[in-house]
């Protein structure tokens, strides 16, 4: 019996032991079999994953490029900024940290809360945002403190500084962070944290401006730290822009403009079309808004009802009053209606059709010609034109000039204004083109619209005998402006735009013209221009007649626009200029005065 039990304890034990001896053969076959399958079979799939878990790439952000004016003052620079960041897994509670900051710089409850959310989300070692932008105070005492906190780290970065803002704000415009529909843009979707150009230039050019960005391989542990670098590749600065204005040029301007409520003036050399003066008022200071805007001054801003934020050279609707009459004129020449001696009798209104079109002088002009037409701005010599040529011959001599089109200058949101004819008014209104709409149209009102851009263009071209150019804010040669193949090409006839040419240098230099007040010293130099009263509000029959609505004084909001185009010298064309003063009153009374003293300016300046 006992031997019989020994026997059967030693088979179930030799069952065991082999039973257990195949288990675990299998278990090593199965694990051999993964091994030989990850290591072997796998093995550069799982080195990639490897790498990926222990190499990371980190972007390098670039410099941005600086803007120049031509002659070479730095109107757009960067200058080194620090921001306050904290690192969630460098400290043991959070909510002390930051309670314990707050005692140091100032930081809302609100500001606080959002950052400890901010914390408790991030990944290991990611650093979250605790201010911005540190004023030289909150630095001064931050790194006088920084050892009393842990996780706080001082990043510094490059902040767009403008030294000339107030004179070059809606030019240059302004840098800000990138919204959801920028970072959809190839280039801008790795610098998900760097300004970009939101108006102006900045924003033109900013792909050139912005950079190229570089990059750091790093490898880092399980924990998200960085271990060591492994490669790196430099950023690359943004591409230096120089621009034709004059800083000089911009502050006579503003001398001429700040003491107005609103306007533009604008100044080109008419030979190049490089845009030498721009300047719109209001003006705003972009350095109160990029990067951490001023809350209050920015609710000022786009709160103002005169809009300080729009460019009033390239935005600015304006009908061009009696600065369209040369257009009118040259209509009638090159269409051969009218000669410079066509003449009529002005007496101060004309009938056409059930109504009556009144001259802006009440007694009119007696005989007038075309020259005298021009010279003294009478109406009723254009709408007696008018009737002759018709609206579509008008239309097609203003797209000549590059009216009711945009001039493509190198800023965006452009309007192109209009120049109606009988297709637009059917297309936009449903309605037939009526006749005294033409008559209205020759003085420039009713539906015209131009920018002031628009009628430097217009200038320029009357200036150098009918030459096409383009109007540019980049310096000669830059490497950025088109290539001008229709540079020489003469749009009218040279001996029409003479008649047009010797009006306008009657209308400053003669007795009788509408600018003869601004006449120069002929020791000096001699300037062309013509006057234009843009109409803002509808004057009845009683008031044009009533010698006390004439001599009462208008509310601003009620007086017209007051508009100068010319150019100088007059002999040899060299500079052109557009001056629009909303609600100024007449061209002669505020806005060629304007040009004549900064024509002065320039000439003396020896520009």
């Amino acid at each position: 019996m006992f031997f019989e039990e020994k026997r059967n304890q030693f088979r179930s034990f030799t069952r065991r032991a082999l039973f257990l001896m195949f288990f675990k053969l299998l278990v090593f076959i199965v694990v051999g079999f993964r091994l030989y399958k990850i290591q072997i079979k796998e093995s550069s799939k799982y080195n990639t994953l490897s790498n990926k878990n222990s190499v990371t790439l980190k972007i390098i952000y670039p410099t941005r490029g600086i803007i120049l004016d031509r002659k070479n003052n730095i109107i757009a620079n960067n200058k080194i900024s620090y921001d306050l960041y904290i690192v969630p897994e460098e400290v043991k509670n959070i909510n002390e940290v930051i309670k314990k900051l707050s005692s140091i710089i100032k930081i809302s409850f609100k500001h606080q809360k959002k950052i400890v959310e901010l914390s408790n989300q991030a990944k290991k070692f990611e650093i979250v945002k605790i201010v911005d932008d540190l004023n030289w105070k909150q630095l001064e005492t931050i790194e006088a403190n920084i050892y009393l906190v842990s996780g706080l780290h001082l990043i510094p970065r490059n902040k767009r500084e403008y030294p000339y803002s107030e004179y070059f704000s809606h030019i240059l415009g302004y840098t800000g962070q990138p919204n959801q529909k920028d970072l959809e843009t190839p280039y801008i979707k790795p610098l998900r944290t760097l300004d970009i150009g939101r108006t102006g230039i900045e924003k033109y050019f900013n792909e050139k401006l912005i950079g190229i960005p570089g990059s750091r391989e790093v490898e880092i542990n399980a924990f998200g730290r960085e271990i060591r670098e492994i490669k790196k590749t430099n950023s690359i600065q943004g591409t230096k822009i120089h621009l034709s204005l004059d800083l000089n040029v911009q502050k006579i301007i503003y001398e001429e403009l700040k003491d107005f409520i609103s306007g533009s003036v604008v100044v080109s050399n008419v030979n190049t079309g490089e845009i030498l003066g721009m300047m719109s008022i209001p003006l705003y200071d972009p350095n109160k808004i990029i990067s951490k805007p001023n809350l209050e001054y920015w609710n000022e801003v786009i709160n103002n009802p005169l809009s300080p934020l729009n460019n009033r050279v390239t935005q600015g609707l304006y009908a061009p009053g009696s600065t369209f009459k040369m257009i009118v004129a040259l209509a009638g020449l090159e269409k051969g209606i009218i000669d410079r001696n066509h003449s009529i009798f002005c007496e101060g209104k004309i009938e056409y059709g059930d109504r009556i079109y009144h001259c802006w002088k009440t007694k009119g002009h007696g005989e007038v010609n075309l020259t005298k037409g021009i010279k003294e701005s009478c109406d009723c010599y254009f709408y007696d034109l008018a009737k002759k040529i018709g609206i579509e011959n008008i239309y097609i001599m203003a797209k000549k000039f590059g009216l009711g089109e945009s001039t493509n200058i190198q800023l965006p949101s452009e309007k192109k204004g209009l120049i109606p004819n009988k297709k637009w008014k059917k297309n936009n209104l449903n309605e037939s083109w009526f006749k005294g709409e033409t008559l209205i149209s020759a003085i420039g009102q009713g539906y015209v619209l131009t920018t002031p851009i628009q009628l430097l263009l217009m200038t320029s071209i009357i200036a150098n005998n009918g030459r096409k150019i383009n109007l540019t804010l980049l310096k000669n040669n830059s490497e950025f402006l088109p290539k001008e193949d229709n540079s020489n090409e003469i749009l009218i006839n040279k001996k029409n735009l003479k008649i047009i040419k010797d009006s306008m240098f009657k209308v400053v230099n003669e007795i009788g013209g509408t600018a003869y007040s601004i006449r120069s010293n002929p020791d000096e130099y001699l300037l062309s221009g013509k006057t234009g009263t843009s109409q803002v509000k509808k004057i009845t029959l009683e008031e044009r007649e009533s010698e006390d609505f004439r001599k009462k004084e208008k509310a601003r909001e009620d007086k017209d626009h007051s508009l100068f185009v010319g150019f100088m010298p007059s002999n040899k064309p060299k500079y052109a200029i557009s001056v629009v003063i909303d609600h100024g009153g007449s061209g002669s009374s505020t806005a060629a005065p304007i040009a004549k003293n900064i024509f002065n300016k320039i000439y003396r300046l020896g520009l």
